[in-house]
């Protein structure tokens, strides 16, 4: 009881007592806000991870369906593919099960037969809202709807098919290749880069959370420890000081959290409309555990009350003031192994044999483990690398505010260096986001003009079919309303590639392919010189009336028409083209009258513009999204923190500041010597920052994929502007803070 009346008497009545606490509370509702928010998102990507990816099972030796195999009731085929509908990609699993299987469809009480599907709820909406001859008739009867906790998000579009067992071998788009499975399981992570960039952005935006509740927390340091001395004045142990300064921050933090719980909460909502993949989150995916937020809570108040109690235990608060400042500990050499061996793990990176399965792991654990070292060794080398600058400035120093600044760097290195630490870690996440995200960068339209595929032509490619079976198919695709042209293009294999067989020699064939792809032997496209000119290959011509291209054509190079002889008459692999006048719903109505149509078409009809989207949705361009978000986070919190500890900072030098004053220094020699001391370790650090960041995303890209990184986009240069804008407006607010502040102000000996 005593304890808490010497606390209520020490804050109440203070004007500059109540502004510090409201200033902890804020910072710390701030922190545990963003922290409780990014527990959250790193739980939901594992949580929508494992309700989306049951249809790709994970296996060191998957069954691959064969020609020959034979179905169980214990076993089921399965591929998956994907489809289209306007610029929405739709994913399709092909299922193929006996009657009386035992497999289940996650989601769903019903294993679709050939003929029927199951729809996700926002593809179902989908196709009811559109019109039944642009998507509601492709895939047959819905017999189903799968639940929310078979798909990714509320905006996921996945269609479950049930098919033939030949049908499902036959398929060779985009996607899982034809395999036998047990069981349809999720599992956490699509891939492996998944979880590494995961614990990387989590460490890169929690780092600069922790910096600013520290801060935070030890707001007011010097003018808290003057009204602890009145404690001692009137009685009051070196104890009961320690504790009730434990109890202060104790309270102040919890109420922070508590009000920090509740920003979170109410931020659900906002942040779970964020499209990350193929969808929204669903709001209980960011809502993380009572254990987690308690955990979060706890640890947070007894960390701020602990140091607390520390630092007020070894400050020696006697009852005319705290004792003379203790002298800072030169930085050593020592300082900077962090740095050196968090770089020296990212080359060691590059190293790492990629052969086996548990080099994934490896090579991981190396990011995960090198990046924390090099963000946590730029703080750590900070003070040290100032140091050396100041020492070294000191000596062409000609003004009175260099030579008092100057000083205080050399003398004060850490004290100096915490104010901008935070703004440190901002840029080098901000530089690291920036700079990874370039390797998703690509092209976000396809080529068009004169040799071109039109991006209004469909294109899908069938088995071996009878010529008469084809040509009465192209006769009905042409009565579509809005097709203008349609052609059964045969393909010419080059040697080395196999067009049968099973799986596994397909995936070898493939691998041969490109083999001969890269001696300019792509597979080629024979059909008639009418329907090449109609399609975009303007120049073709053949006295034959045949010409061949390369099927490149179909992707994103021009045409290049050969003279060519009429194809055989005999069953082939094709190719079938629909271009379309590209009206409303005339794309549509194409695609789905081919996918209707009895073909047996070995992959879903596309376009060109369709396969850029398809590369948008490939793993490593999903990381853009999650940067982007990263460097909001970091910027937004090493704005606060910049801002706290400047006043901090401000706020534990005041007596010096005073008498500095006192003695004749003119003011604006003063506002300069502050201007110096936050502009030096800026300098110092935050290019090794810039270079260290741009070094680990190149590591990060080029250990973890076959991508390269380019110069960032505009706008991480904007947002590195606004933190060196904020830099400056820090600079020039804390040097006219520190002119007012002294003005006719007091200064107190012991």
């Amino acid at each position: 009881m005593k304890d808490l009346a010497l606390a209520r008497l020490v804050i109440a009545g203070d004007r500059s007592s109540r502004r510090r606490l409201l200033g902890i509370i804020a910072g710390v509702m701030v922190g545990i806000t963003v922290f409780l928010m990014l527990a959250a998102a790193s739980q939901a990507f594992g949580e929508r991870s494992r309700r989306s990816t049951w249809h790709q099972p994970v296996s060191a030796s998957p069954t691959y369906l064969e020609p020959d195999t034979v179905l169980t009731p214990a076993t089921a085929a399965i591929a998956s593919t994907t489809d289209y509908y306007g610029d929405r990609i739709i994913t399709v699993v092909l299922v193929a099960a006996t009657p009386d299987t035992n497999v289940r469809v996650p989601g769903s009480d019903v294993v679709p037969r050939p003929g029927q599907y199951v729809a996700s709820p926002a593809l179902a909406g989908l196709i009811s809202s559109a019109p039944a001859n642009q998507l509601g008739d492709r895939y047959g009867e819905r017999v189903g709807t799968l639940s929310n906790d078979a798909v990714e998000g509320p905006d996921s579009l996945v269609a479950v098919i049930g098919m033939d067992q030949w049908q499902v071998l036959a398929q060779q788009g985009p996607g899982l290749p034809p395999q036998v499975v047990t069981e349809l399981v999720g599992h956490d992570y699509a891939s492996q880069v998944w979880r590494i960039v995961a614990a990387i952005g989590a460490i890169a935006t929690l780092v600069p959370v922790l910096l600013l509740i520290a801060i935070v927390t030890d707001l007011g340091a010097a003018q808290r420890a003057e009204r602890f001395a009145t404690l001692r004045l009137i009685g009051a142990t070196p104890g009961q000081v320690a504790r009730i300064a434990a109890t202060e921050t104790a309270a102040t933090t919890l109420l922070g959290a508590l009000l920090g719980i509740g920003a979170y909460l109410a931020l659900i909502p906002v942040a779970a409309r964020i499209v990350i993949g193929s969808s929204r989150f669903f709001p209980r995916d960011l809502l993380t555990s009572p254990a987690v937020i308690a955990a979060t809570v706890l640890g947070t108040v007894l960390g701020a009350a602990a140091v607390a109690w520390w630092r007020t235990r070894r400050a020696s608060i006697g009852p005319l003031g705290a004792s003379r400042e203790r002298s800072e500990r030169p930085p050593r050499p020592l300082s900077l192994l962090p740095l050196l061996a968090g770089l020296a793990g990212l080359a060691a990176v590059r190293v790492v044999p990629r052969d086996s399965e548990a080099s994934g792991t490896v090579i991981g654990c190396l990011l995960v483990g090198s990046f924390s070292l090099t963000m946590l060794g730029l703080l750590w080398a900070g003070p040290l690398l100032t140091s050396w600058s100041a020492r070294l400035a000191r000596r062409g120093a000609r003004s009175a505010a260099q030579v008092i600044s100057l000083g205080r760097l050399a003398q004060h290195p850490r004290a100096a260096f915490r104010a901008v630490g935070g703004l440190v870690v901002a840029v080098y996440t901000v530089t690291l986001f920036a700079v990874a995200i370039t390797a998703a960068a690509g092209t976000t339209t396809p080529a068009q003009g004169a040799g071109y595929l039109s991006t209004t032509t469909l294109y899908a490619t069938a088995g071996p079919a009878d010529p008469a079976a084809l040509g009465a198919a192209a006769s009905r695709l042409d009565d579509v309303e809005g097709v203008q042209t349609v052609a059964v293009a045969s393909m010419e294999v080059p040697r080395g590639s196999g067009s049968s067989g099973s799986s596994q020699d397909q995936e070898e064939d493939q691998d041969e392919d490109q083999e001969e792809d890269q001696s300019g032997a792509y597979t080629r496209l024979v059909l008639s010189v009418e329907d090449a000119r109609a399609l975009g290959a303007a120049d073709a011509q053949s006295e034959t009336g045949w010409v061949s291209v390369s099927s490149r054509w179909l992707a994103d190079d021009a045409a290049d028409p050969l003279p060519a002889e009429a194809p055989g008459e005999g069953p082939a692999p094709a190719v079938l083209l629909v271009g379309t006048d590209g009206g409303e719903g005339a794309l549509e109505r194409a695609r789905t009258a081919m996918e209707a149509s009895d073909l047996g078409l070995t992959m879903y009809p596309l376009t060109r513009s369709d396969r850029v989207e398809v590369m948008a949705m490939a793993l490593e361009n999903q990381f853009a999204a999650l940067g982007y978000i990263g460097i909001l986070i970091a910027a937004g919190v090493s704005t606060a923190s910049l801002a706290v500890s400047t006043i901090a900072s401000l706020l534990a030098r005041r007596r010096v500041l005073s008498l500095l004053r006192l003695v004749g220094m003119p003011r604006d020699v003063l506002r300069r010597s502050v201007a110096y001391e936050t502009l030096l370790p800026v300098a110092t650090v935050l290019a090794l920052s810039i270079g260290a960041a741009v070094y680990t995303a190149w590591v990060l890209v080029t250990g973890t994929s076959s991508r390269g990184i380019d110069w960032p986009a505009g706008s991480y240069y904007v947002v590195v502007g606004a933190c060196l804008a904020l830099t400056g407006a820090a600079i020039a607010a804390s040097a006219r803070a520190a002119g007012r502040m002294v003005a006719g102000g007091t200064v107190r000996f012991e």
